[in-house]
């Protein structure tokens, strides 16, 4: 089975149920965009512009497929939450966060070698515990999250607390190590 991709005759059929006026059709389809990228941030998503796109992209196949849709802003939202569903239960997407959080060249120069340089370091140094825990956060189906996190006396809910506040101090050092490199 081929996968759709978007195609020219289906991106002028969705600016063409945002606006009739070609202008006003093409901020209509950057406000869409943006705000679909601020609903993947504000649900924690490291590739919030990617899964706007991909929200973007099956609205527009719904229109070419000639499904009735009233307020496009609002189907569109309907299709994102199954994106983000899609994205929370893909497993790989985790393991993959920890070394491929930008693009292979950032947005400010650094190379993909450099990135992963410094993420080596960053996990190096947290505790053991913290790197077992991040690991085991990003290679175990919620199944064994859950028990990882019975067996640590917490909550579910505590767990991935745990698990987020490790993972946005690897970010931030990771950052940093990058700036650094870049003196």
């Amino acid at each position: 089975m081929k996968i759709w991709e978007l195609n020219e005759e289906a991106f002028i059929q969705l600016l063409a149920r945002l606006n009739s006026d070609p202008e006003l059709a093409g901020e209509s389809y950057e406000r869409l965009r943006a705000g679909l990228i601020y609903f993947f941030e504000r649900k924690g998503c490291l590739i919030p512009a990617e899964l706007a796109d991909e929200t973007v992209n099956r609205t527009a196949r719904k229109i070419e497929e000639g499904q009735e849709i009233g307020d496009i802003f609002k189907f569109s939202y309907g299709v994102a939450k199954y994106v983000l569903l899609e994205y929370w239960h893909d497993h790989r997407r985790e393991w993959e966060q920890l070394t491929e959080q930008l693009p292979i060249q950032g947005h400010n120069g650094e190379s993909e070698e450099q990135r992963l340089e410094c993420m080596k370091k960053c996990l190096q140094a947290l505790s053991s515990e913290e790197q077992d825990l991040i690991i085991k956060n990003c290679t175990l189906d919620n199944k064994g999250k859950l028990e990882v996190a019975l067996a640590l006396g917490l909550t579910i809910n505590a767990f991935r607390l745990r698990v987020f506040r490790i993972r946005a101090r690897l970010y931030e050092c990771r950052e940093n190590c990058i700036r650094e490199l870049e003196q």
